[in-house]
């Protein structure tokens, strides 16, 4: 009887250890429910969250024909002149009028920036950049490939879908003038929307009172006559541009795509007069794109003159570029 009467206590005493060991391991393992995770964020309009921009289009064939070769203008390098060499010009901003508000006119204000020419606006591609807009908003997926099973999937949307920047921002304080600006801030989104050679572009703009999401078409109407145009490599910032984004703001130069990639040899970053900026380079760009990728550490001061220094070859001719760019207020 005492035999049983003990078994049957170290029973309830191992079952004991055995619930207080669970207890603590659960205390110790995150626990996440998954339709808490997938639920909506509702924000109001005067504190939108981050939007997001998802990965640029890929071109699917290159241009017919052999191109051309692009020649590349040489600017005088002061990479290695001693500072006391060095003569610093007034910076001088080049009159470019404020970016327009409208999806068009801002398109245009950064490609004026950079010294390329404007682009029209298609109808139809502008309705089929709606349709994704919507498609991704209501279904709260950014996404360049419509699944014809969701709601608002739709042959013209997935056109756009397959050709274009994507954006989504949760809450309904945004604008379309958000969207393009959060392309010019991606790397792969900004070369698509500043390539020299496109003429056309769609755009569609759509929100509910949860998300805003965007497309921009840049891709079907797009040309690579790429040795039509004598600008290569299109930098941005631009130089003597003002009102640079005081953050990490990425640094481009951009060549043809459907060409060979540059040679990086050297790069400097600094604010004038004279204070290094730490940064990375590279010439892995995203989808392809060919050129060069310069990205600060930390965020660019606010309301300071920048200086750009870039060194290598291109299909084996030297290349070196100084220029400048102000940054705006933080």
């Amino acid at each position: 009887m005492f035999q049983h009467s003990l078994i049957a206590r170290l029973g309830v005493l191992a079952l004991l250890m055995a619930l207080l060991l669970s207890a603590h391991l659960s205390a110790r393992k995150p626990w996440f429910d998954e339709r808490v995770q997938a639920a909506p964020v509702t924000l109001s309009e005067d504190e939108p969250e981050a939007p997001s921009t998802g990965d640029p289009p890929l071109p699917e064939t290159p241009p017919p024909g052999d191109a051309l070769p692009v020649q590349v203008a040489d600017t005088p390098s002061i990479a290695d002149e001693p500072l006391s060499q060095r003569v610093f010009l007034p910076f001088i901003a080049r009159p470019i009028p404020p970016l327009p508000d409208d999806w068009l006119g801002r398109v245009n204000g950064y490609r004026a920036r950079a010294g390329v020419p404007p682009i029209t606006e298609d109808a139809t591609l502008n309705d089929n950049c709606r349709q994704h807009a919507q498609y991704m908003a209501e279904n709260d997926h950014l996404t360049h490939n419509q699944n014809p099973s969701l709601p608002y999937a739709s042959p013209a949307g997935q056109i756009c879908a397959q050709n274009g920047n994507a954006w989504m921002g949760w809450g309904s304080g945004w604008q379309p003038r958000d969207a393009i600006d959060g392309w010019m801030e991606s790397v792969g989104h900004r070369l698509w929307l500043l390539y020299p050679t496109t003429p056309t572009f769609g755009f569609g703009f759509y929100q509910n009172s949860q998300r805003s999401a965007a497309g921009l078409d840049v891709l079907s109407r797009a040309s690579f006559n790429d040795a039509a145009y004598s600008g290569w490599p299109v930098r941005y910032p631009a130089p003597d541009q003002i009102d640079v984004p005081a953050t990490r703001y990425p640094i481009t130069l951009l060549w043809p795509y459907f060409d060979q990639k540059p040679n990086l040899t050297g790069t400097a970053l600094r604010v004038l007069p004279g204070t290094s900026l730490a940064h990375a380079a590279t010439t892995d760009l995203p989808v392809g794109h060919k050129g060069i990728a310069i990205t600060p550490d930390q965020n660019l001061p606010a309301n300071a003159t920048i200086e750009v220094t870039v060194t290598g070859t291109y299909k084996g001719q030297p290349f070196s570029f100084t220029w400048q760019f102000r940054t705006g207020g933080s």
